[in-house]
């Protein structure tokens, strides 16, 4: 058989082979996802007959529920999964507003909640923590239940949480888990190096740590102190906190003590006054049911009843949740995961722009960074909306707002900052994994041909050249300069006086006010109250709160399902025919990033 002639009879047989294996397979994945999607749309459908949304009527002196280990996501989760569900999840800023509106609401008497291991960030938390405080301050009472804080460990945060409210429950033999702050950070250098796989990443500069994790084989001096700062500060911050709303009439413990002891047994919190009572569950709600004779009431049945306000008065409520990139936004149904594109931002800020009932702007962000260019694209459309319309723009700062994210901060007329946020992380990077020692491992040799010395600088196959790295390095101060550069023009100060706050350190929200690259300690709330105090010269207008992203239409629900489905057959496809050699997703190059390196905080 003559494979060199393309035309003979036996390669053509082959191809027509070929070409309608590729076909049947085709035609069987795209039968199995409408098959798929058109059963999950039945299920949908039925859902929503059985259980058709009502409002549900809350009853004289009854009583908010609410559990906190539940998921509450920054962005709406309305996808077609949720529809299966019947529920999507309360967001936090739901949940902040429907605490808001509990305090005022002459029905709701009380707040009961349950929390053992929450998933909620620190920062997340300290709003909350706030929330609860103005939810007493209007004279009900709130009452926490927990079986237990944290797994053997952990459950400092939880238990600061749980510090604000009147009275503290845990389950009998339980334990309180005042273990500290733990933050874990992996490096994988030996494994690479094993692998075959080289990083090659620059970075502006020392304490620019993101992608030490691939780089080092060990911690460096700089970033073992910045990371014993942040732990040491975000520790006494929960300390404080304890120590305020438990120990305010009381001798303070040696909390340093306690901690080593933790994690601590339920009868010994009860003596030792961090906690009120032991009791099982069962019996804190009969306890709850005596006192108050209106029930409970879901805080997601509560939630779908805080509606609008004002239809003529509003204020837009832009969220930024999860790493920043070029094109559009994405959200994957099933792991969870948010990539906020450029490209969707500057879409849903037209949108906002074109609405002249929005008389302020708050921009919410939760983002470790990410793309230097996406940062500055929407940055710069937030400046020209607040300019052109000549409304008030305040930014939130969630449980991150670092690098790219706090790049995209410097727009607000306002940067708010909850006082364990991560912030700053002012610095670039830039590189590129090489595989050059894999492909040689596993017998894969490539032909390069370039036109120049800089062609094909950003292939994985090969080590930067001298030239390359010489201009690769270059682009990376001119992109830093910019940064800094933006970043002291907004902030008010020299390039040189902000270059001693940048260089990549990472700053807790309340170093940052201190420094000047935040202007005041809050969260949400706060930033929602002064956008309406700028807006309408009173933070006690009655406004509506419109929420970017909008909810969802049942074609983006059916289309972003359909395009997950369209991903994973067509990986599957090409596996099966030997399209593809290796996918090596974590191996994607970055190219001027400016994002914070991956936390693990327990």
């Amino acid at each position: 058989m003559d494979l060199g002639n393309p035309a003979t009879p036996e390669n053509v047989q082959v191809k027509r082979r070929f070409a309608l294996r590729i076909l049947l397979k085709s035609v069987t994945y795209a039968f199995a996802m409408f098959g798929f999607l058109f059963i999950m749309l039945l299920i949908v459908l039925c859902g929503l007959l059985t259980n058709p949304t009502v409002p549900v009527v809350v009853p004289e002196d009854a009583v908010l529920s609410i559990h906190l280990d539940e998921i509450y996501p920054e962005t709406r989760r309305d996808t077609l999964l949720t529809e299966m569900g019947g529920m999507r999840p309360v967001t936090f800023a739901e949940l902040l507003l429907s605490l808001e509106a509990a305090a005022d609401d002459e029905r709701i008497a009380a707040l009961a909640a349950k929390i053992s291991d929450s998933s909620l960030g620190l920062a997340q938390i300290q709003e909350l923590h706030r929330a609860v405080e103005k939810f007493r301050s209007s004279g009900k009472k709130a009452y926490l239940y927990s079986g237990g804080f944290g797994e053997f460990g952990g459950g400092t945060a939880e238990y600061y949480l749980a510090t604000a409210f009147d009275k503290i429950t845990m389950r009998p033999n339980s334990e309180l888990g005042l273990t500290g702050i733990s933050v874990e950070v992996p490096f994988f250098r030996p494994l690479l190096d094993k692998l075959g796989v080289r990083p090659e990443f620059y970075t502006r500069h020392e304490f620019k740590t993101a992608m030490s994790s691939f780089t080092d084989a060990n911690a460096s001096e700089n970033f073992r102190n910045e990371l014993s700062r942040l732990v040491g500060k975000l520790n006494k911050q929960m300390k404080d906190g304890i120590i305020r709303m438990r120990f305010a009439k009381e001798a303070v413990p040696d909390m340093q003590s306690l901690e080593n002891q933790a994690p601590l047994p339920a009868e010994e919190a009860v003596r030792l006054k961090l906690i009120d009572e032991e009791a099982f569950e069962a019996d804190w709600r009969a306890d709850l049911a005596e006192k108050y004779s209106g029930g409970a009431v879901a805080l997601a049945d509560y939630a779908a009843n805080v509606g609008l306000r004002d239809e003529k008065n509003k204020i837009a409520v832009l969220v930024l949740e999860g790493i920043l990139s070029e094109g559009q936004s994405i959200e994957n149904p099933i792991s969870g995961e948010a990539v906020v594109g450029a490209d969707t931002v500057l879409a849903q800020i037209e949108e906002i722009a074109a609405n002249e009932c929005i008389k302020a702007v708050v921009i919410r962000i939760n983002s470790p960074g990410g793309s230097y260019g996406a940062s500055d694209e929407i940055r710069h459309a937030l400046v020209r909306l607040k300019e052109e319309r000549n409304i008030p723009l305040i930014v939130s700062m969630g449980n991150y707002a670092a690098s790219g994210g706090y790049f995209v901060a410097l727009a607000g007329d306002e940067i708010w900052a909850d006082p364990g946020t991560l912030t700053g992380s002012i610095g670039v990077l830039g590189g590129k994994f090489v595989l050059a020692d894999l492909w040689n491992k596993i017998g894969v040799s490539w032909l390069a041909v370039d036109s120049g010395e800089t062609a094909g600088v950003m292939s994985a196959n090969r080590s930067f050249n001298a030239r390359q790295k010489e201009l690769f390095n270059r682009s990376l101060d001119r992109v830093y300069a910019d940064f800094v550069q933006k970043t002291a023009q907004a902030r008010g100060k020299s390039a040189d006086e902000l270059d001693k706050l940048a260089r990549g350190r990472v700053w807790l929200g309340a170093e940052a006010v201190a420094h000047d690259l935040a202007d005041y300690v809050g969260g949400l709330s706060e930033a929602v109250d002064a956008a309406r105090q700028k807006a309408f010269g009173s933070d006690e207008e009655k406004v509506s709160l419109l929420f970017y992203p909008k909810p969802r239409t049942w074609q983006e629900k059916v289309g972003d399902l359909m395009s997950h489905m369209q991903v994973s057959a067509s990986s599957q496809l090409k596996t099966e025919l030997g399209l593809e050699i290796l996918p090596v997703d974590m191996l994607k190059r970055l190219q001027y990033d400016a994002v914070l390196r991956p936390f693990i905080i327990k």
